[in-house]
């Protein structure tokens, strides 16, 4: 078995914040295709897919996947082989001197390799490492300024389960949400729903809050944030898609979370091979924290992650990301029932109330008794 054509193409595209625009395109070419779905972009460059059809009378959902993964943007050549670049993103700095890079010029790739991180910032935590801000690598020709760069990985593959590709934070999200629109644009499913595809996530979320600001999501739409999250004992790769309730500063909107697990109880009801996790990952923040600040009701579904932005924590160097190609496929069946549930997120479920009131009425009497 392969990956998917989409799955493997957006793994396989260069990206790093603020230079998205390959992942972009892709996702553009690829909804222009779609009968029933109208895109535009934001005037921060975020893009919005919006399906509609036969709407019901019920709010509609909207996804959100960034488009950029942690990398480098290059700032100027020093000498004639040594490239002074910016790194983007969260990667610790033991990981950097002696790792190999490549940087997309051109069309094609120019390999490299970081000789030393020559800037660092102030630890964002109370007891953090510092931030890596700026390196010098060794390049094997001169690199024009903001050229971007990833770390120099295979390009994806499926082994067994595993989905393994040098960047599945986030490009794994945005397959999930192309594969949603492809499948209910081909059974014209009637329904409606938004995809938001953001930038430079990896650098404090610089794109949704833009979108935000925008209201590119009319605020009376609940927000699903997609997102990969570094997996953990209790949130393991491979039991399924997690139905994300928090993170690591903040818990998502209670009822909305209800929801999206009775969607899931019932989808698996229906199909024996789907599982699903309700887990808080409070290993960091996505961006569902800032929709939510900004009072959207959110909520989170994510896919357990392994080597967390390149950091093979075994091995102590850079690796490959990877996820679960069943947890993968289970994800976008959520997303399509999620979108389809006759009901819809306003639905008020008593289910937890009914049980309460009846514990009440059972031993109320006993309240009474001195």
């Amino acid at each position: 078995m392969a990956l998917p054509k989409l799955l493997k193409d957006l793994m396989s595209l260069p990206t790093a914040p603020f230079l998205e625009s390959a992942v972009m395109d892709y996702v553009e070419r690829t909804c222009r295709k779609l009968a029933g779905v109208k895109i535009k972009y934001d005037r921060y460059g975020n893009l919005l897919a919006h399906y509609r059809r036969q709407p019901r009378k019920i709010t509609p959902l909207a996804f959100v996947a960034h488009t950029d993964h942690p990398g480098f943007a290059a700032l100027k050549m020093v000498q004639p082989r040594t490239l002074r670049a910016e790194f983007r993103g969260g990667v610790r700095p033991e990981y950097f001197a002696g790792s190999k890079v490549r940087f997309w010029n051109n069309g094609q790739w120019v390999k490299g390799r970081v000789l030393k991180l020559s800037k660092t910032l102030p630890p964002k935590l109370p007891g953090g490492p510092r931030v890596p801000k700026e390196a010098h690598i060794q390049v094997g020709k001169p690199i024009p300024p903001n050229t971007l760069g990833m770390w120099d990985l295979p390009e994806p593959t499926l082994r067994g389960d595993r989905v393994v590709s040098r960047a599945c934070d986030d490009l794994a999200g945005v397959a999930a949400m192309l594969m949603l629109l492809q499948r209910l644009c081909r059974k014209r499913a009637r329904g409606e729903v938004y995809c938001l595809f953001t930038r430079a996530e990896e650098v404090g979320f610089v794109g949704a809050v833009g979108a935000i600001r925008a209201r590119t999501i009319p605020k009376r739409v609940p927000v699903i944030s997609i997102e990969t999250s570094s997996a953990l004992i209790n949130a393991p790769i491979g039991d399924g898609p997690i139905i994300r309730i928090g993170d690591r500063v903040c818990v998502y909107t209670p009822q909305f979370a209800t929801f999206c697990v009775r969607v899931a109880q019932e989808l698996a009801g229906r199909r024996k091979s789907f599982q699903y996790q309700r887990k808080l990952m409070d290993g960091g923040m996505c961006e569902a924290a800032a929709f939510g600040a900004y009072g959207y009701a959110v909520i989170g579904i994510c896919l357990a992650l392994g080597n967390y932005h390149n950091m093979d924590t075994h091995r102590r160097k850079i690796g490959s990301e990877w996820v679960s190609f069943k947890d993968w496929q289970g994800m976008v069946d959520l997303f399509e029932a999620l979108v389809l549930d006759p009901d819809g997120p306003d639905a008020v479920d008593d289910s937890l109330r009914t049980r309460i009131d009846g514990l009440f009425e059972e031993n109320q009497a006993l309240l009474r008794q001195e």
